[in-house]
């Protein structure tokens, strides 16, 4: 698999993934920490999105929402363009970073 490929790969799985919450608009809804610990009575509802065992790890969790994947999709397509243009850009223009990034969504390493 070439890096456009994996970078290609990570943008759709981001976008199944935020495509599959059942949000309002899952572009412009962020989620949020406040009220969503079920072991204070509450059901989960829409915007629950993990029980956690740190306000900390819930905060993050919510700063990750379908807006997030949606605009990190877009910026996998935009380096594997560049990268389906010339193959050694990504390591020329710092786009190693990014295909760390889908790397680790795709769970793979190389």
């Amino acid at each position: 698999m070439t890096p456009a490929d994996e970078l290609r790969a990570a943008a759709e799985k981001l976008r199944a993934l935020a495509s599959a919450v059942s949000a309002p608009d899952p572009a412009l809804q962020p989620f949020h920490a406040e009220g969503c610990d079920v072991t204070q009575g509450r059901t989960p509802g829409l915007y629950d999105v993990a029980t956690t065992q740190t306000p900390e790890l819930a905060a993050y969790i919510a700063a990750m929402h379908p807006g997030v994947g949606l605009a990190l999709a877009k910026v996998f397509d935009a380096w594997a363009r560049m990268a389906s243009y010339d193959s050694t850009l990504l390591h020329r223009v710092g786009g190693d970073e990014t295909l760390a990034v889908a790397r680790a969504i795709n769970g793979s390493t190389a």
